[in-house]
């Protein structure tokens, strides 16, 4: 430490390459020892707060800093062997790798953290330099990290073929369906026979109920999720109940496994809307489908769903549907849920819908710039009820119908939406 601190006054751009170089090789150091015992399980297998996790992976946990909440954390992949994690309240690409997951976990920066693994869980000396066979380690653990992140051809069919499957058995949604009951329960009216083809019902959909280890089929709501390009790439259920009740389970809403990155996609519900005579073109954007059901509902404006608050942050718009060159305003809604502050302080959800602004309006500034632009973030106004984590706009619905939404059309124009 004080070697350090004198050095930086020394010469400080010199310092600060020399310690992302020790830092850097420190990493690579825990890397090496990773892949000599063949798995990072072997470290958070050893620290009581990730050891659940570990056992579950991929399925989620509690907070493992807190405790808070049912479904916070978990591992990216059932080996667990990268320590690449997710976490609700943080940034998407926060826990990139182990080191990172715990040096938050320490308070630690990466370079004293990987010091700590390598004394506590190896025994490493840092002084002794890399053998041969480290080096090989380095190169092994980099190419399971290249594979784990791009997904061989036979992952990828795999994938499609369930996907397929659920999607050929899923039907129209019909009054008599466990999906028409749930959305009616929920304050939908007006867009029940409305709705978007990209919503259906499958009536039976298989369900692995962990608590007594079996496998169960009940009706689901069945959402696209499309690519950055507009094509389907994967699936979003909501298990149900056959009287329209969420299902109770441990996790009723869930994404399939997809078959390429989902980034910068949304489920589509309806297209944007153009307006021929006045040439203005809206689109709204919230977080998850009953959200953006709920913005139909009460404002007759077409909105996706970004599935969460991470994805909307990084939600695009296909180029076949942006507006045309020759569009004189552009109205673009952002409709955040309303939660409270997390651990560090940050609103996820509305700090996710700034960022969508900031980037939507770069956008279309810059291909759009003869047009007016109307780039706004709504919240619900009304305070979040004590005992719960947050509001959303199907609660604004259910409590204040349309009138506590900021915006609305006529009540027809929902019948021009596509």
């Amino acid at each position: 430490m004080t070697y350090a601190v004198a050095a930086y006054h020394a010469s400080p751009k010199q310092t600060k390459q020399s310690l992302q170089e020790l830092t850097q090789e420190l990493i690579n150091r825990v890397h090496a020892r990773i892949v000599g015992v063949n798995s990072r399980e072997f470290v958070f297998s050893k620290i009581p707060t990730f050891a659940k996790a570990v056992d579950i992976a991929p399925n989620q946990i509690p907070c493992q800093f807190t405790c808070a909440g049912k479904a916070k954390f978990r591992f990216y992949g059932k080996e667990a062997y990268t320590g690449s994690t997710i976490h609700n309240d943080y940034p998407v690409n926060k826990f990139c790798n182990g080191v990172d997951i715990l040096a938050e976990f320490y308070g630690l920066s990466n370079y004293q953290t990987c010091k700590q693994i390598l004394a506590d869980y190896f025994g490493d000396d840092i002084n002794v330099p890399l053998s041969g066979a480290d080096i090989r380690n380095i190169q092994t653990y980099q190419n399971i990290v290249k594979s784990s992140v791009e997904l061989t051809d036979e992952e990828i069919d795999k994938r499609v073929r369930k996907l397929e499957a659920v999607y050929h058995y899923t039907k129209p949604v019909t009054a008599d369906s466990a999906v028409w009951r749930y959305l009616s329960k929920r304050g939908f009216k007006r867009v029940l026979n409305k709705l978007p083809k990209d919503i259906g019902c499958n009536p039976k959909l298989y369900y692995w109920d962990k608590a007594n280890e079996k496998g169960i089929q009940m009706p689901a709501m069945v959402s696209i999720y499309r690519d950055n390009k507009g094509k389907n790439l994967t699936i979003h259920r909501t298990f149900l109940e056959r009287n329209g009740d969420g299902a109770k389970v441990d996790c009723p809403k869930m994404m399939m496994k997809p078959s390429a990155n989902m980034t910068g996609g949304a489920i589509h519900l309806y297209e944007p809307h153009y307006d021929q005579a006045s040439k203005v073109w809206t689109l709204g954007v919230s977080e998850g489908v009953e959200n953006a059901l709920s913005v139909v509902e009460a404002t007759s404006i077409p909105c996706w769903a970004a599935s969460s608050a991470w994805f909307m942050e990084y939600v695009e718009i296909p180029d076949n549907i942006l507006p045309p060159p020759n569009v004189k305003a552009i109205n673009f809604y952002i409709w955040a849920d309303k939660g409270r502050a997390n651990e560090q302080g940050v609103y996820v959800g509305l700090e996710a819908a700034l960022a969508l602004k900031t980037r939507m309006t770069a956008l279309f500034e810059k291909r759009f710039p003869a047009a007016q632009l109307t780039i706004e973030v709504f919240e619900p106004v009304q305070p979040i009820p004590e005992g719960k984590k947050g509001i959303d706009w199907n609660d604004v619905l259910l409590s204040k119908g349309a009138e506590g939404f900021p915006v609305c059309w006529a009540s027809e124009l929902l019948d021009q939406l596509k």
